[in-house]
């Protein structure tokens, strides 16, 4: 496996890191805020198996979001997969 990918292949995973933690981080201070508001709780989650995406939801809404997601992870893998194969 050549360097430049390996180095890729680990900045994704720290991006992926980061962005986990700054989202929780953020959606902490907000709960920080409004204490005794109540707030509508909307979950998803998308894994990942190769290059075909699968979408849990709680709402359309959040589905929607989460499918455009999906869909840029892999079209980062293809894009990745192309220029590191035949590139």
């Amino acid at each position: 496996m050549s360097p430049l990918l390996t180095l890729a292949t680990m900045l994704l995973i720290l991006a992926g890191f980061l962005l986990a933690f700054t989202a929780f981080f953020i959606e902490l201070l907000h709960a920080l805020k409004r204490k005794n508001v109540e707030v509508e709780k909307h979950g998803g989650a998308v894994v990942m198996i190769g290059p075909v995406p699968i979408v849990f939801a709680s709402d359309p809404k959040t589905a929607k979001m989460l499918l455009v997601l999906a869909i840029i992870l892999t079209l980062i893998l293809i894009l990745l997969t192309v220029f590191f194969t035949y590139g």
